[in-house]
């Protein structure tokens, strides 16, 4: 019974749809729009850091011992995209990604190496995005390669948040959701916009359903149990309103143009897959704009098979105008997450393929925005501490402070970071 519930709420949302196309939504979707062509983007992050203090597990001697000190340059993020919309109705985007070329694995920046003869260029996001009625903003259907509409940090861009590196709080998220760090899946979403005329307030909503993959046969397969993944999101807006067109994805740094509060709330909800039995989660978040100051902040309580844990971040920066043009932004950013720290709740959580331990990031810095988010310079020191718990003194790998890919156990060195972020 528990599988044809996804079906069933499926089949009762094309319903629905049923009287929305009888409203002439449908002969919309089929107008071709006039002029239409597909739009290639880039989007680089090149950064160089100078890492201090770095320390790698040594099994032998079963100690951590310290790395030298080293600067490193590196692709942080890449990507290139097409964006095209062929019908008045209907939009779509294809991004690829090629990151972390020219990462050291023993610097303090978080993220995957990316060194091979030729590094790897992959699909980052592939969706379609459908206004199902013309001149309203409230039923939008999204479906393909994206982002869970779940958590803030998750579901803005690296290129939108005023921290060098994005909270890590995001990854834990993610992970829980879909399994992997990218934070993707395949899946629908039905979202919208309410922003009543001449008020200053409106929603912003997003229901999705999505089939994360997980670990089952090497990560094709949910495995013999099957339960999509539910997510859920709900934003009041009071003053301006973050978007007035939707879209899933998000700003922070409205550069002046925006007084208001965003107040958001979700959830996501799973049930038996071959790695748990039951795994949820509950999120709420803000963003608030005054003039030149932005803050943003999330937190998200995470549960799988009766074992918690809970992160998030809370940012903050203001905008300085230089020449009535450029912007000078100081800012600040800690994130923080709690796992478990005995023994037999660190064993739990690495069999159902969560974290533990804790962690806390601070990063502090400037961006000078030379053309906004489009072109934006910073400088910025970022710097960690973490708590292996009773797992202490053991090559502990339960969270980003103590685990690099390629290398496993770690003390996370600090870092010093100047970068560009442009988008062409």
């Amino acid at each position: 019974m528990k599988a044809r519930i996804p079906f069933l709420a499926l089949l009762a949302l094309v319903c629905s749809f049923n009287g929305l196309l009888a409203q002439k939504g449908f002969e919309n979707w089929l107008k071709q729009k006039e002029g239409a062509r597909i739009e290639p983007f880039l989007m680089l992050q090149l950064w160089s850091n100078y890492t201090m203090g770095q320390e790698v597990y040594n099994p032998t001697g079963k100690y951590f011992e310290p790395v030298d000190d080293r600067f490193n340059v590196l692709l942080r993020r890449g990507r290139f995209g097409l964006r095209a919309q062929p019908y008045e109705g209907l939009k779509f985007t294809l991004v690829t990604a090629f990151d972390g070329i020219g990462k050291d694995v023993l610097t303090g920046v978080i993220g995957s190496p990316n060194n091979l003869s030729a590094p790897k260029f992959f699909i980052w996001d592939a969706f379609f995005q459908w206004k199902v009625q013309k001149n309203s903003e409230a039923f939008n259907l999204v479906g393909g390669y994206f982002r869970p509409q779940l958590s803030r940090e998750s579901i803005t861009s690296g290129w939108s948040v005023n921290s060098m590196e994005k909270a890590m709080s995001q990854t834990y998220i993610r992970k829980h959701l879909v399994g992997t760090g990218p934070g993707r899946a395949l899946g629908l979403n039905l979202g919208g916009l309410w922003l009543p005329e001449g008020q200053k307030w409106g929603l912003n909503y997003n229901l999705g359903i999505f089939n994360p993959l997980f670990q089952s046969y090497s990560g094709n397969s949910i495995g013999k149990q099957f339960s999509p993944l539910i997510t859920g999101r709900v934003v009041a807006y009071l003053g301006d309103p973050e978007q007035t067109k939707y879209g899933i994805g998000y700003d922070i740094n409205f550069f002046g143009a925006r007084k208001g509060l965003s107040l958001g709330a979700g959830g996501a909800w799973q049930g038996a897959t071959d790695l748990f039995k039951k795994s949820y989660s509950v999120s709420t978040d803000l963003l608030f704009n005054w003039g030149s100051l932005n803050i943003d902040g999330e937190w998200n309580w995470m549960w799988r098979d009766g074992y918690s844990t809970q992160t998030g971040h809370v940012r903050a920066g203001y905008n300085l105008v230089l020449h009535h043009r450029y912007f000078l932004e100081p800012a600040l950013m800690v994130m923080q997450f709690n796992g478990a720290s005995d023994l037999p709740g660190q064993s739990q959580a690495a069999t159902l393929g969560a974290s533990s331990g804790s962690e806390t990031t601070y990063d502090a810095g400037l961006n000078w925005y030379l053309n906004k988010n489009r072109l934006k310079l910073m400088l910025h020191y970022t710097w960690y501490t973490g708590d292996a718990g009773e797992a202490a003194g053991t090559p502990f790998t339960g969270n980003t402070y103590f685990n690099e890919s390629g290398v496993g156990a770690i003390h996370r060195g600090n870092w010093v970071g100047l970068g560009v972020n442009a988008i062409f």
